[in-house]
């Protein structure tokens, strides 16, 4: 027998196009825009297709996020970020 496995409902998200930057940990910063964001992540746009490393720390004051945050996807110039406890 086969258990069903429980998809959890995503977070509604607000759709916006508000300024934030992403800061490695070497200290580079990178600006791009925030195109929708939840409780617990954001989706963002850069200018560039540039890969990230795997931790970063994120400033999307303009949306009230900020602080350590994961990137759990990247494609081209959009990256979709989950904000961490690390």
């Amino acid at each position: 027998m086969v258990t069903p496995v429980k998809e959890r409902p995503r977070p509604v998200r607000a759709s916006v196009y508000r300024e934030a930057n992403v800061v490695y940990e070497s200290g580079y910063k990178r600006r791009g825009i925030v195109l929708d964001y939840s409780d617990t992540g954001v989706r963002l746009r850069f200018p560039t297709n540039e890969g990230m490393p795997e931790f970063v720390t994120l400033h999307a004051k303009g949306v009230g996020l900020q602080g350590p945050a994961r990137v759990v996807w990247q494609k081209g110039s959009e990256a979709g970020f989950q904000l961490t406890t690390i």
